[in-house]
């Protein structure tokens, strides 16, 4: 932040005018801090240049580095590399074609940087290696990294560029010199947790003749010679298609663009996305919500090319006929909020994210990843919810081409441990909704059935808790607890209620929970609990802690895989490079998607059933700009640090006593009024009704 300040303050002093301008063009992306939760282990997010959704992903990898090859703490770094999965787990997957640049004839692995120049926004990245003094500054568009380099003093200067690098495992590369200012190759490497492959073919091409040394690690050194203070602008393009392809969209996606022109085009693209939603308020809030949202819009990637193609799961090439194929997934993580969010805020994208799971249904689709892969990805469980919920809520697409795919997959969900039954659970809850609508009718009992099963196992593991529910990894669960795993039925909380006696039992269990420090903001499964107390109709309840999640510290005793010794006690959102607690991966922009739903006072519990539970926004006033001019306007009256209680909502005139309220509402425009006070209101929203 310290940066910003003063490259703001130099930039006022010498060309006011143009600075106010900059400043009414950029003003979403000014409030975005691209360095929040870029600290270590802290959120595993970078500062890389690239579009929303953009598959050339060009930023810095440190020495040390976290998932996505960015350490804020480091001073060191080994280049800069075209692609990554922001926010995931093990050692994240990508960090393609690195390249270094220098002077003379050293050639260093690595080059301290000068941390004081590093400065970064939406669609940008720039910073001065600290011995040669060269400026490295970089944009991309969706398929092209462009790279501007200021090399100070005159003489021989160099890119450094490694092949072999990557975040994962490497399992073949090659490149080719076509001539004095081309490269041509590919890097066929694994997906996150060394899960598939994935292969990535590139086209580098240099502004002028270079010459190249091969070395004997496998890197190769371009030459050429530089008079002080020239730039040298280099641009790398990627396609999961081909080498032809690659430079093809680079010919199509650039043409005779210049840098700043390229930059520029990335920053209104941020702009015009991230103004989608505008909210206003206390300005830190407001810093966090547009940053948390611009990390909500960085996968899945478009992966479809100029002239219209993309690559299947299957390795076979498709024609993608007037829609957008995405790929590089994390649905598991991504369907309890993210997917919620983009469907909220920008249908056309969901809807093009629908018509790509369906590409991946009938392509190839693995719980994980596939041999295929078009781009570094992570895993796909619950894309059959996605579709569900798509559906539901208008968007265009067929789901019905699907539904073999849909039954076979059925036959391997996992159904083992506590947290597989429960799962899974939902999934053919999902299934028996999708064969309803396609007019299945024993299809649609069948999974019914098989989605209620799940009391058997909640009777056994989940009824009675005890020493043995808090437990990480106990009963075979997956980085949670029994206690964390117990809240995901969000097909049947009915079911729920009556298993433990009504919801009476149910609101003090789960406020036990809360109130004895059990719940995990740090990983995914428990994320949807704060909003249960609205279906057992103490919807103050829900109020009370999602703000305090929100804004104030917690006690939060747990790792990804273990409890620790000594619990933190602070705020989890932070407008810092230590921007969440340790081990609190973003995955992917979920849990910035939690932040971005929750401060405006929504969150779908429920993926596939498509309503929104309320609780107090953070700001005084939130507008959805939907296209066609049909806005929705969320009015606050008295938000506060002590008023976070709803009293009154109205919608459209009406006095609205629910504490829900669906997707088509919104999605049509309107206006919806929230009266906060300091005390709760134990009538508003006690009547909860069916969800």
């Amino acid at each position: 932040m310290k940066n910003i300040f003063w490259t703001t303050t130099l930039l006022l002093l010498l060309n006011p005018i143009q600075l106010f301008s900059e400043n009414n063009r950029h003003k979403f992306i000014n409030k975005v801090d691209l360095f929040t939760c870029t600290s270590s282990d802290f959120g595993q997010l970078d500062p890389a240049a690239c579009v929303p959704f953009g598959m050339v992903k060009l930023g810095p990898e440190t020495n040390p580095g976290n998932h996505s090859g960015y350490n804020f703490t480091s001073k060191n770094i080994k280049g800069f590399s075209h692609n990554r999965l922001p926010g995931v787990g093990c050692s994240g997957a990508g960090g393609n074609i690195l390249v270094l640049p220098g002077i003379g004839d050293f050639l260093n692995p690595s080059a301290l940087v000068d941390k004081k120049t590093e400065y970064a926004h939406p669609g940008y990245y720039k910073i001065k290696l600290a011995e040669s003094g060269i400026l490295a500054e970089l944009t991309a568009n969706n398929y092209v990294g462009i790279h501007k380099y200021t090399f100070p003093e005159p003489g021989q200067s160099f890119l450094m560029f490694d092949f072999g690098y990557n975040l994962s495992k490497l399992i073949s590369n090659g490149y080719e010199i076509k001539d004095n200012q081309t490269i041509t190759g590919f890097i066929r490497a694994t997906n996150n947790c060394d899960i598939g492959a994935y292969t990535t073919y590139f086209s580098i091409h240099f502004p002028k003749p270079v010459t190249f040394e091969e070395q004997t690690d496998g890197k190769l050194i371009a030459r050429f010679p530089t008079k002080s203070n020239e730039t040298f602008v280099l641009q790398v393009a990627l396609s999961p298609i081909s080498v032809e392809q690659a430079e093809t969209d680079r010919l199509n996606s650039i043409g005779v663009k210049e840098f700043d022109e390229i930059k520029k085009d990335a920053e209104e693209k941020w702009e015009k996305l991230l103004g989608r939603v505008e909210v206003s308020g206390n300005t830190e809030y407001e810093k966090l919500f547009y940053t948390h949202l611009y990390h909500s819009c960085l996968t899945p990637v478009n992966s479809t090319s100029t002239t219209g193609i993309f690559k299947g799961t299957d390795g076979n090439i498709y024609k993608a006929d007037g829609y957008i194929h995405y790929d590089g997934w994390s649905i598991w993580d991504t369907f309890r909020s993210k997917l919620p969010l983009i469907s909220l805020l920008y249908p056309e994208i969901y809807q093009d994210f629908a018509k790509s799971i369906v590409d991946l249904y009938k392509y190839g689709k693995y719980a994980g990843a596939g041999e295929n892969e078009p781009v570094p990805t992570c895993r796909t469980e619950h894309a059959v919810g996605i579709l569900l919920d798509a559906f539901q809520k208008g968007m265009d697409f067929d789901l019905g081409s699907v539904w073999t795919e849909i039954l076979t997959e059925s036959d391997s969900l996992l159904y083992k441990s506590p947290d597989n039954i429960l799962e899974t659970s939902y999934d053919y809850w999902t299934i028996a909704r999708i064969a309803e609508m396609l007019n299945k009718k024993d299809e649609a009992e069948k999974f019914q059935a098989k989605a209620m099963n799940y009391k058997k196992v909640w009777k056994e593991k989940f009824l009675v808790m005890d020493e043995n529910s808090d437990i990480m990894h106990g009963d075979g669960l997956y980085e949670g607890t029994l206690w964390q795993y117990r809240w995901f039925v969000p097909f049947d909380y009915e079911g729920v209620f009556e298993m433990l006696g009504g919801k009476d039992v149910f609101s003090q269990q789960l406020e036990f929970f809360f109130e004895n420090d059990l719940y995990n903001h740090g990983n995914q499964p428990d994320i949807h609990a704060p909003f249960l107390f609205n279906y057992s109709g103490k919807s103050w309840l829900t109020q009370k802690w999602v703000n305090q999640i929100l804004t104030k510290p917690m006690v939060q005793h747990y790792g990804t895989h273990k409890k620790w010794e000594k619990p933190y006690l602070g705020r989890i959102y932070k407008l810092a490079p230590e921007g969440y607690i340790e081990e609190m991966d973003d995955d992917a922009g979920t849990m910035s998607s939690w932040y971005v739903l929750s401060s405006m006072g929504l969150f779908q519990v429920c993926v596939g059933n498509p309503v929104y539970q309320l609780s107090a926004p953070l700001f005084e006033n939130i507008v959805i700009h939907y296209p066609k001019g049909n806005d929705f306007n969320i009015e606050v009256k008295n938000p506060s640090a002590k008023n976070f209680y709803i009293q009154k909502v109205v919608v459209n005139g009406g006095k609205y006593d629910k504490n829900f309220i669906p997707y088509n509402i919104i999605r049509k425009g309107g206006k919806m009024l929230i009266e906060l006070e300091e005390k709760p209101s134990t009538n508003w929203g006690e009547a909860a009704g069916a969800f």
